[in-house]
């Protein structure tokens, strides 16, 4: 192959990577609002992992100008589907009508939104957030995100009812795994020990980190493979149910897990070699203040005791890391071997 068309191939691959990067959506960090109304009862009934329904909703351009923006959509995830009032969505974009919007790029996307009504819904949305921020912050494989206000009429044969809703945006895998030069494997139940170690680590120290136990390293629940460079990469996603969120819905862990309280800390992750482990302990060591100052980006948002309760769920998990005892009882001793 001559220069000239080595040339032509890397141009193309670099157009392609900072295509993927250059999203309009994730270039600013500043809340978007949106308007929708709709039957939530419907799209209940009507959608599923493979069904989309067609719908719409509106985005505020700036000063008060708001655009109608096509979209389909569909429900997903089986346990809030069950138990929450509002379930969580995927959506779907035109390459046409999402030209010169802030959603060009995207082909699909998940809305996170709350799960019941209750006066803290908010709150809980802007917690599980952060947990994404946390990631990005400790990975090179991380899901963008962008928070958005909702405010959603719902349609019903009763009287309309309104809901100022914070939610956020989630790009799609297809997007994380180009961003890496890397694909997505869609394949579930991809044994643990191929996957790449210190990313499985840095995943498992996070997972512990934040007090979620609704994960699995064995069946990929709640986690993508991504294929980058000849490793397997896990891409971890919702974290409502995690400790660090504190929701009131949040279900019991088994009994195979410790007490069964949501917020005790279980490790989940399969053994590794101890020299990984301590690379991976120091790493997190050294992003402490990082991750605390996370949260104190948010600080106007949250109560007094929701900051506190929040870095001290977080300190508890350092000074296990601080600890050579604690760290070796609790994650080293306690780490999977089938």
């Amino acid at each position: 192959m001559n220069k000239q068309n080595w040339v032509f191939i890397f141009l193309i691959v670099l157009f392609q990577h900072s295509f993927a990067q250059d999203v309009p959506l994730f270039q600013k960090k500043e809340i978007i609002n949106l308007r929708a109304d709709g039957s939530i009862k419907s799209i209940k009934k009507k959608s599923n992992d493979s069904t989309f329904v067609t719908g719409k909703f509106q985005y505020d351009k700036g000063n008060d100008q708001w655009v109608t923006m096509p979209v389909k959509a569909r429900v997903r995830g089986n346990y809030r589907l069950k138990n929450c009032y509002f379930p969580p969505l995927k959506l779907k974009f035109s390459k046409k009508d999402s030209k010169a919007t802030p959603f060009e790029g995207n082909k699909t996307l998940k809305l996170v939104v709350p799960c019941k009504t209750s006066a803290d819904k908010n709150i809980l949305i802007r917690k599980e957030y952060l947990c994404y921020q946390f990631y990005q912050a400790l990975s090179p494989y991380y899901f963008r995100t962008r928070l958005a206000n909702l405010e959603l009429t719902e349609i019903s044969k009763k009287k309309p009812r309104t809901y100022e809703l914070l939610t956020f945006f989630v790009e799609d895998n297809s997007m994380v795994a180009t961003r890496g030069n890397g694909k997505v494997i869609d394949k579930k139940g991809i044994s643990p020990g191929v996957f790449d170690e210190k990313q499985s680590l840095r995943n498992d120290f996070f997972q512990y980190m934040i007090g979620n136990a609704d994960w699995s390293a064995v069946f990929q629940h709640n986690s993508n493979t991504l294929f980058v460079n000849g490793k397997y990469i896990p891409l971890s996603y919702d974290f409502d149910m995690a400790g660090f969120v504190n929701a009131a819905y949040s279900h019991e862990n088994p009994p195979t897990l410790g007490t069964g309280d949501p917020r005790e800390r279980v490790y989940r992750g399969f053994c590794k070699s101890e020299s990984a482990m301590q690379e991976i302990r120091k790493e997190f060591l050294e992003k402490e203040s990082v991750i605390h100052g996370i949260i104190d980006q948010h600080e106007s948002y949250f109560a007094k005791y929701e900051l506190k309760d929040m870095h001290d769920y977080l300190n508890e998990f350092f000074e296990i890391l601080k600890s050579d005892s604690r760290f070796k009882s609790s994650i080293v001793e306690s780490c999977r071997t089938n």
